[in-house]
């Protein structure tokens, strides 16, 4: 027998939590049990709406709206056939339903088939008696296809139904600017701004998109309207921070951080510009203080490292420079321009042998850059390791082909090597300037014998 309720008991959320506890099956209607089960996948308790779900079409088996959520649990499951099927019946029983459409267009693109899932929307938006949220679904499948044009126009539709939907307003702005579209994109938000004057993210956005133009002056001025439009908008105290920097505005632009992280947790990015401020200013002290606390406000900060790393670099203290990168690669080993600044300071400081590990490993770890395969040679040719200063600078000739001063660098592990022939090879695509190079001769002695 089913317990029944009247309309005036309790919450259908609250009913159905006191049936799990005594065992007993009260009696819901299909509505009751879409917003339960609505209400559990909400909270990520999937557990318990699958548990209602049965519940719900044993007592319900033909209502769509209840298999419709069903299909939604077996999608999240990634059960993409078992959906299939769902839909398939949902689509029997009410041929038109748009929500089967949509769904199947989610199956397809969580599979990449993203032109299947597109055809499918456009058949939804022939049926659909409100357009926008398919238009939002419609826009993102573009997005992924890189079709911006189309991308855009999507969410152009959907802002104009709901100005207040900052995720659809991002994607605009995002495929306005891949567009280079700044203009179209101020023109916007203005209209949003026609109809919300105080609307602090279109005045912070419209800010955004006059930098891009150049235009720092109006930059300024609409981020001063976002602050007005709302006085604890952190976002914008921080972007016209970043601009007031960009001015030279150094002091005005400290200030505009302290009042951000007056506003949100604390934070390392916030304690890292402020540090740079300091620096430009000559205030050291300061500027070290703050690089630490972005360190001790979030360890695995990469920026707060490598702003304190080049902070003693410049100073010309590599011994405090080696111990904070030393530090750093404990936290990630992984980083790669961490041990860019290990490879470049040990062979700085002739540890030679560490040097060379490191200058591997950035390689290793993606840094191709002609800078670092030149030290790199530099540094095998201090330790006399000329086979393998041959065997690195082919591989440098991969990415550089026409480099010559890795060309000159080759000829010299060739000749310390006694292969005349080979060096000489390499030796004529060097510039004379190359040849009488210094640096080299004092790296490859034989060099001179050759020339």
């Amino acid at each position: 027998m089913f317990r029944e309720f009247s309309q005036d008991s309790d919450a259908p959320i609250t009913r159905f939590e006191e049936m799990l506890k005594t065992n007993e099956v009260f009696f819901f209607d299909a509505v009751e049990f879409e917003a339960i089960i609505q209400y559990y996948i909400d909270c990520g308790e999937t557990g318990r709406a699958k548990k209602a779900l049965k519940m719900a079409i044993d007592q319900h088996p033909f209502q769509s709206e209840l298999l419709l959520l069903k299909s939604e649990l077996l999608i999240f499951d990634q059960a993409y056939a078992q959906a299939l099927k769902v839909l398939d019946t949902i689509e029997d029983l009410e041929p038109n339903n748009e929500e089967v459409l949509i769904q199947k267009a989610t199956i397809c693109s969580k599979q990449k088939q993203h032109k299947q899932a597109i055809d499918l929307l456009n058949k939804a938006m022939e049926i659909a008696e409100d357009p926008t949220e398919i238009l939002c679904l419609l826009g993102m499948e573009y997005m992924v296809l890189e079709q911006y044009v189309k991308a855009k126009n999507c969410f152009k539709s959907c802002i104009e139904e709901d100005p207040h939907d900052y995720q659809v307003l991002y994607n605009l702005l995002f495929c306005l600017e891949y567009l280079k579209k700044h203009d179209e994109a101020i023109d916007i938000l203005n209209k949003i701004l026609s109809h919300h004057p105080y609307n602090e993210i279109a005045w912070l956005e419209i800010g955004k998109q006059y930098q891009h133009l150049g235009q720092k002056e109006e930059a300024l001025s609409a981020f001063d309207f976002a602050i007005i439009s709302e006085d604890t908008f952190s976002g914008a105290y921080i972007e016209k921070g970043k601009l007031l920097e960009e001015l030279g505005r150094i002091n005005e632009a400290i200030e505009h951080y302290h009042h951000a992280l007056q506003l949100v947790d604390p934070s390392a990015f916030l304690h890292l510009r402020i540090a740079h401020c300091h620096q430009t200013l000559g205030n050291d002290a300061l500027a070290l203080q703050f690089f630490k606390k972005g360190i001790n406000e979030d360890p695995t900060y990469e920026k707060a490292w490598t702003g304190l790393i080049d902070f003693y670099i410049q100073k010309e203290n590599l011994l405090k420079a080696l111990y904070y990168t030393q530090k750093a690669l404990k936290i990630n080993d992984n980083y790669v321009a961490y041990w860019k600044r290990s490879a470049l300071i040990n062979k700085a400081m002739q540890r030679f042998e560490e040097a060379e590990v490191a200058f591997q490993t950035t390689i290793e770890l993606g840094n191709y850059e002609l800078e670092i395969w030149e030290a790199w040679l530099d540094t095998l040719a201090f330790l006399n390791e000329w086979e393998k200063g041959c065997t690195i600078g082919q591989q440098a000739k991969e990415f550089y082909s026409n480099a010559q001063n890795i060309d000159v660098r080759i000829a010299g592990f060739f000749v310390q090597m006694g292969k005349t022939i080979e060096a000489e090879y390499y030796l004529k695509n060097a510039s004379a300037d190359q040849r009488r190079d210094q640096s080299i001769l004092a790296l490859f002695p034989r060099l001179r014998s050759i020339m």
